[in-house]
């Protein structure tokens, strides 16, 4: 080698540090990859997701627009990796670290991740809509015109070739 030009030792190169201990940004980043239309349908988080999806779309009236569905779409990923973040410190002997005598950094996540699901949820809204219900007039005079369809339909049935 000449006196110009020396090797660059391999620690130097080091990649930087992931901290990854919770698996918060391993599930974060699964979840947005793959979106919840994307999970298996028979596993209990697919099966989950869908039935909270399924209440929210309800108590919204049922018909919503795409836009909606995307927000719901959102509002599902964050309910995701908020149950799962809520499984993950239940299960956690104490919330704090005894050495620095502070509170887990997951905990400040889980609650900005629960802010980010309650904000999708106002968008979509928090109020519960009744689905369009037809009035009891118009109700009966569409059976009275079914019934004078039906009635037609079988007087032409009866009639001898």
């Amino acid at each position: 080698m000449s006196a110009g030009t020396e090797a660059i030792p391999a620690r130097s190169r080091s990649r930087r540090r992931r901290y990854d201990k919770h698996g918060l940004s391993k599930l974060r980043r699964s979840v947005t990859n793959l979106t919840t239309r994307r999970l298996d349908g028979r596993s209990a988080l697919a099966v989950a997701v869908r039935r909270w999806k399924e209440d929210v779309r309800r108590d919204l009236g049922g018909d919503l627009t795409r836009a909606q569905e995307s927000v719901l779409e959102l509002a599902a990923q964050a309910w995701v990796i908020v149950s799962s973040l809520d499984d993950w410190i239940a299960r956690q002997p104490s919330l704090v670290n005894a050495r620095k005598k502070t509170l887990l950094p997951v905990v400040a996540q889980r609650m900005q991740i629960a802010e980010g699901l309650a904000r999708h949820l106002e968008r979509l809204g928090l109020e519960r809509q009744a689905k369009p219900v037809e009035t009891l007039e118009n109700y009966l005079a569409r059976k009275a015109e079914e019934e004078d369809a039906d009635a037609v339909d079988g007087e032409a049935g009866n009639q001898p070739r």
